[in-house]
């Protein structure tokens, strides 16, 4: 029992990474919650399913790019009250619950699930596991490491660590920050999309994944630690072991009730987090 709640954590795991590493990135460079954040995630899916029909898998990179219009689209309607924390929070909230809607007139709601992009499996000690697994948790791997170099190796990533350290100083030395928090939603759009597109060719979606997915993303944000991508990494991989072992051994009802005990928990000990800074 235990390798197939490592298998499916760890493929969990990675995905709710990149849902997590964008929202966390989002927080560390803006200092906004962007509450919209789990719709990034739902449009990719969603956007991908409506189109196969007519597109085949090329609807797949129109879905990332749907997220990633709509985040831009995020951006520019919260540039004028980005200082306004709690407009903020209203203003992505109310999209997030109007996309909800949309997706619930226009799709209904019953599950659905996108082909996956290989077919057939392989047994690993008894253990099939599907190649589109295999695949997503590749592309995961992938994405987090093309992040890291962005961040760390080029001009741009050099900028968002400015951002995020010292607004102020980094407008000084003639960074354009509107520039970079434009960027930082557009990386965070585009990995919530990716996650999106590789979720729901494992498992199923329903117009309410995305406030789901959003909370889980919140939850590993805090329990990492507000700002700290790679705290959201670590976070995302014990909150997915978590909530697989409970499903696999008790049932999935409960494993939500798990996840928030061990949250609980977690920041009764260290209220900033794992790897927070405490101010």
């Amino acid at each position: 029992m235990l390798l197939p709640i490592i298998i499916i954590g760890t493929i969990l795991g990675g995905i709710l990474t990149l849902v997590a590493c964008g929202f966390t990135l989002t927080f560390g460079v803006g200092r906004i919650f962007n509450f919209a954040h789990g719709t990034f995630f739902a449009i990719s899916a969603y956007t991908a399913y409506a189109l196969f029909p007519y597109l085949g898998y090329s609807s797949l990179l129109i879905g990332v790019l749907a997220s990633a219009i709509f985040g831009l689209s995020v951006h520019y309607l919260i540039k004028p009250i980005r200082k306004n924390e709690i407009m903020v929070i209203l203003l992505t909230l109310s999209l997030a619950l109007l996309v909800d809607q949309i997706i619930l007139m226009v799709f209904g709601v019953d599950a659905i699930s996108l082909h996956p992009i290989v077919k057939g499996s392989i047994d690993v000690f008894g253990v099939k596991i599907t190649n589109v697994k295999i695949l997503s948790f590749a592309i995961t791997v992938a994405s987090i490491i093309i992040l890291e170099w962005l961040i760390k190796r080029t001009r741009l990533g050099r900028e968002i660590s400015a951002v995020s350290q010292d607004v102020e100083s980094a407008m000084i030395v003639g960074i354009d920050v509107e520039r970079v928090f434009m960027f930082t939603l557009l990386i965070s759009s585009v990995l919530a999309g990716i996650g999106g597109i590789l979720y729901a060719q494992i498992y199923s979606l329903t117009p309410n994944s995305a406030l789901e997915i959003l909370l889980l993303a919140f939850a590993i944000v805090v329990v990492g630690g507000l700002g700290s991508v790679k705290g959201s990494v670590i976070s995302a991989f014990i909150i997915s072991y978590i909530k697989t072992a409970v499903s696999v051994t008790l049932g999935t009802r409960w494993s939500e009730l798990a996840v928030l005990i061990v949250i609980i928990a977690i920041l009764v000990v260290r209220p900033q987090g794992l790897f927070g800074v405490e101010e």
